[in-house]
């Protein structure tokens, strides 16, 4: 049986003879496999235990096998892998792993919520500002009235000056009371109104200074909760001032904690987005791994386990089929 094995029939005369020769090579077929003895039917190309079917379904996408092979980057992911470190709700870090296509996806939603939060807080910068306008005019306003009141008063009261006080009281001492009595009186009015007009500015000055009061100490003690302080708090601004372009007067009015948060964050990001491109930058220049190698092609597989079966003389019909129809003979 070893030397038949080894001289394999290469056309149909002599694969007729060996059968005909060989009766007892149909018998072989159905005895259980030993080992590594393939007993796929050649018709079957979908059983794992025909080499010989294998091959042929794996013949048409030989070159594209070859393509992989030689492609090794091929179907794997693009994005880089980066770890970032974030706060979770109570407040404790927690690290993860975001890939490229993330990381660039998470900034334009931040990017996005950044640019509304800020006009949502320019807005109400602009209502606040307005609303201190419009109180600010009706003071102005009423300043005006109260100092066009005081001067028809003076106007129609008509007062002598003191030198004219000090002549009258010499030449008619009657008509000098008189004139000093309506001298007192009308002075009385005026300086009630000129009391008035400064309670009026001073309630003003101080409703101002208790309300800003109010919201720096609220907004401190948010901010405080997030580990920021004066000094983080300018950094955080300098910072904003040299990324985004903001002038260093905006700041002076942001009365909003969350604001401070917010920009907070948009540099943390930022800072992050340049740590991603040095590490990207970092994975470039390294040294790539070497390319993998190419697999054996499906035919020279079949073909080698067949040789072995055909010389150990455990070869069956099923495996002189699978070599026909690998080799194509």
């Amino acid at each position: 049986m070893t030397g038949q094995a080894n001289s394999a029939p290469v056309s149909e005369d002599d694969l007729a003879a060996f059968l005909v020769d060989n009766p007892e090579a149909d018998t072989l077929q159905d005895a259980p496999n030993n080992g590594d003895e393939p007993g796929p039917d050649p018709d079957n190309s979908d059983a794992d235990e025909n080499p010989g079917g294998d091959a042929e379904d794996d013949s048409p996408d030989e070159d594209d096998a070859g393509d992989g092979a030689s492609d090794p980057a091929k179907g794997q992911p693009s994005g880089q892998k980066f770890k970032v470190s974030v706060k979770g709700e109570d407040g404790a870090d927690t690290e993860l792993e975001v890939d490229e296509k993330e990381l660039v996806a998470s900034y334009m939603r931040h990017s996005d919520y950044t640019r509304k939060t800020m006009e949502l807080g320019e807005r109400e910068r602009q209502a606040h500002s307005l609303v201190e306008q419009r109180l600010t005019q009706g003071l102005e306003q009423y300043a005006q009235q109260a100092m066009k009141a005081r001067t028809a008063i003076v106007k129609l009261a008509a007062l002598k000056s003191e030198a004219e006080l000090a002549q009258l009281a010499a030449t008619d001492r009657d008509a000098y009371i008189l004139e000093d009595a309506r001298h007192r009186a009308v002075n009385a009015a005026l300086a009630e109104i000129d009391a008035e007009m400064n309670s009026v500015v001073q309630q003003h000055q101080a409703a101002q200074q208790e309300a800003s009061a109010r919201e720096v100490s609220a907004a401190w003690g948010k901010l405080g909760q997030h580990g920021i302080n004066k000094e983080k708090l300018v950094s955080i601004f300098g910072d904003v001032h040299k990324l985004y372009g903001v002038e260093q007067e905006r700041f002076a009015v942001v009365r909003d904690p969350r604001l401070v948060l917010i920009m907070k964050d948009a540099v943390a990001y930022r800072q992050l987005q340049d740590k991603a491109k040095t590490m990207k930058g970092k994975v470039r220049e390294a040294p790539q791994l070497p390319a993998a190698r190419q697999s054996t092609p499906r035919n020279e597989q079949v073909n080698k386990q067949l040789n072995k079966r055909f010389q150990s003389g455990k070869a069956s019909t099923r495996d002189l089929a699978s070599f026909l129809l690998t080799n194509k003979l």
